[in-house]
């Protein structure tokens, strides 16, 4: 009794687990805007990959800034002669074989070597903070395309609600005219127009489907969803006021340059070139080092123990040197021309990133003028559209208009809202595209 008892309660829970898992993995919750970033920031290859990139730098960095420091190197070495070699004792030639071990301990450091150490740590340094902004840029531009998805897809969300609505009117309007036929007050051909608006209507709601779910998986491969990971976007749209003052393309291009990830990344790695070049100069200038060691050794041929051998033949030396460059080949002279040539190339690309940063604000300011009139027209249009389909909807019903002006004004109410639809989201996406630029950042959004 008590095994079919545990049987049944084993079988009841794994029954349990295995119809609630698919349940967990995939009820993921409504996805708004900022849930789909954080989580696209999280699981993104790309921005992973130019995170250990910066950890790597970091670890140049510190590797340059311990340069400075005296090295210490402890060394040991057991030798075994065979044949003819040197007696350690009486540094007669002899043909015994003998044993020996040296020890040793030594210490150096740059007293001087034209900064080269100094810039090489700055060199390392702003390639570090080069490649944070860098980090930081590549996480923006995810954000731009994320944001640019999920209001693609809510766009083609909304032509779907827009089809399936004139899908609904169609069929009701068809359904009320059947009726009519039915008691012999329409004649069948009014009917027949009418199902044949209701069949298109249903091809387009169709075809709203289809790029709805196309669009939604684009943003499901963009936030590296699975394919059975079921996601739903949140819909609700906040009411908004339009803004009429814009920002001026100057003081917005001034912000930008500030602040902006890609900007600080150029001016960063135009820092690490004129520092690669002092790097590259200070290698003509000559180097004075300090260096010191503890010698000390072992000889078989020697009655002494060991030990004994070790604390008698310690030896010591310091060492004050200065080297001085006269010659390599033109390889130092040829190294700061093509420094200098990579500061001029640097300074180019900052000022080219600088032109492509004012067209951008440009383009975007207008577009985001643009897209306010047209959401302004496009409400207009829905609003004289909605009152006309409404006029053809009830002159329809009383036998004073046909189905084909019914059609028209039915099409023009579907064209308005989905007009209507689109110039919002636009426009929302342009303002956000705008405070971009003021900021340097997407945070405005959460």
């Amino acid at each position: 009794m008590y095994k079919k008892l545990n049987k049944y309660f084993v079988s009841t829970i794994l029954f349990t687990i295995f119809n609630l898992f698919p349940f967990v993995v995939n009820s993921q919750g409504i996805w708004n805007l900022t849930k789909c970033i954080e989580y696209a920031i999280d699981n993104n290859i790309d921005l992973n990959i130019k995170r250990n990139l910066v950890s790597k730098q970091i670890i140049n960095f510190d590797e340059s800034k311990a340069a400075i420091y005296p090295d210490l190197n402890l060394g040991s070495a057991l030798n075994i002669n065979f044949g003819r070699n040197i007696d350690g004792t009486t540094n007669d030639i002899t043909f015994n074989q003998t044993i020996s071990n040296n020890i040793w301990l030594s210490s150096s450091i740059d007293i001087f070597q034209g900064m080269v150490k100094r810039n090489r740590i700055l060199f390392n340094k702003y390639l570090l903070l080069a490649e944070k902004e860098e980090s930081e840029s590549m996480k923006n531009r995810l954000i731009f395309n994320v944001v640019t998805a999920y209001y693609t897809t809510l766009y083609s969300i909304g032509l779907e609600e827009v089809a399936q609505n004139q899908v609904k009117l169609s069929e009701k309007q068809y359904k009320r005219m059947q009726k009519l036929v039915d008691v012999g007050k329409e004649s069948l051909l009014k009917t027949q127009d009418l199902k044949s608006q209701w069949v298109a209507d249903k091809l387009n709601l169709t075809k709203a489907i289809n790029i709805k779910n196309d669009k939604l998986l684009e943003l499901k491969q963009l936030l590296r969803l699975k394919a059975n990971d079921k996601i739903t976007l949140d819909t609700t749209r906040n009411s908004f006021e339009i803004n009429t003052l814009l920002p001026e393309i100057d003081s917005l291009n001034y912000r930008a340059i500030n602040f902006l990830p890609e900007m600080k990344q150029q001016n960063y790695l135009l820092d690490a070139s004129k520092r690669e070049l002092a790097v590259s100069k200070g290698k003509i200038s000559p180097r004075l080092y300090l260096s010191a060691g503890l010698n000390t050794g072992y000889f078989n041929g020697i009655e002494l123990d060991y030990l004994s051998q070790i604390k008698n033949n310690q030896s010591q030396q310091v060492r004050l040197g200065l080297l001085i460059p006269i010659f390599n080949n033109a390889s130092v002279s040829s190294d700061i021309k093509r420094k200098k040539i990579a500061i001029e190339t640097q300074e180019l690309k900052l000022e080219k990133q600088k032109e492509q940063l004012y067209s951008d604000i440009w383009k975007a300011i207008e577009n985001t003028k643009s897209a306010e009139k047209e959401y302004q027209s496009a409400i207009e249009l829905y609003k004289f559209s909605k009152i006309s389909f409404q006029s053809a909807a009830k002159r329809l019903e009383t036998g004073i208009a046909n189905s084909s002006e019914f059609e028209i004004a039915k099409q023009r109410l579907f064209s308005s809202e989905v007009a209507k639809l689109k110039s919002e989201l636009t426009y929302l996406m342009y303002r956000q595209i705008l405070e971009f630029y003021r900021t340097g950042n997407w945070n405005h959004i959460k």
